[in-house]
């Protein structure tokens, strides 16, 4: 997890290598647009992209090679607000966040494999997620910054609280118990100038959001194909969101 949270750093550090590229010359009637300098506070409405997640099925197994197994997840789109304050300090342009965002995902193309004594099936079986974040960290605008265009890094951390079903058939989990997840981030992005008080915000988040989860079948039994298998019950697994989340969104400058 240490060696993947690593690569995301220097993903993060790539992007920010390549983002002086994408500043402009300011001409003289950019730089005199009536700019809200005093504003120390920002809303934000936004939507995002994330590209990937795996469920550890069996955290609690006293083999590391069936705890560590995972079934990779679909990614998927969700929304999200986010408020900042500017302090204000002389030397350094840097404001705190706050934000949190809702991501719904279901992944209806995996399969699972059922053996018994005599006989074995393979079957398809969904997954549903959902996760909540709350987020707060800093962020820091860079020296390559015009008065309309801002190029930023930053990073934080945050509690990450969700749910997740799986479905085979027609039976369902029932949720059983909860754990948050806590990790650190990083991110990257810019952000131009529309008009006095409004900008939009595009920004690269890298980070390992977690939750642990406790769910219970109705049945113990299942019949495929006229044979019987056990079902695994109760269900201990964590998800693990850990694809790179993009967002782009519209930020309200007061």
């Amino acid at each position: 997890m240490i060696k993947l949270f690593n690569k995301k750093l220097k993903l993060a550090g790539s992007i920010l290598l390549l983002s002086p590229v994408l500043l402009y010359s300011q001409s003289p009637k950019d730089e005199l647009l009536n700019y809200n300098f005093n504003s120390k506070f920002t809303l934000q409405a936004y939507i995002m992209y994330v590209s990937s997640a795996e469920l550890q099925n069996n955290i609690k197994s006293n083999s590391s090679f069936i705890r560590d197994a995972a079934v990779e997840l679909k990614g998927g789109y969700g929304y999200g607000g986010e408020i900042t304050y500017n302090p204000e300090f002389k030397d350094i342009d840097i404001t705190f966040y706050l934000s949190s965002e809702y991501l719904k995902v279901k992944d209806n193309e995996l399969v699972m494999r059922f053996e018994n004594d005599s006989a074995f099936n393979s079957v398809r079986f969904t997954e549903e997620y959902n996760m909540i974040p709350i987020e707060t960290g800093v962020k820091w605008n860079l020296p390559v910054s015009t008065e309309r265009f801002k190029v930023f890094i930053g990073g934080g951390a945050g509690i990450y609280f969700g749910n997740r079903t799986r479905q085979i058939g027609q039976y369902k989990t029932m949720a059983i118990s909860r754990k948050a997840g806590y990790s650190m981030n990083v991110l990257a992005g810019l952000e131009y100038f529309l008009e006095r008080n409004l900008s939009v915000n595009f920004e690269f988040k890298f980070r390992e959001p977690n939750f642990d989860s406790e769910d219970k079948f109705e049945t113990d039994f299942i019949t495929i194909n006229g044979n019987t298998y056990s079902m695994d019950n109760p269900v201990y697994s964590r998800l693990l969101i850990d694809g790179a989340r993009i967002s782009a969104g519209i930020k309200y400058h007061f």
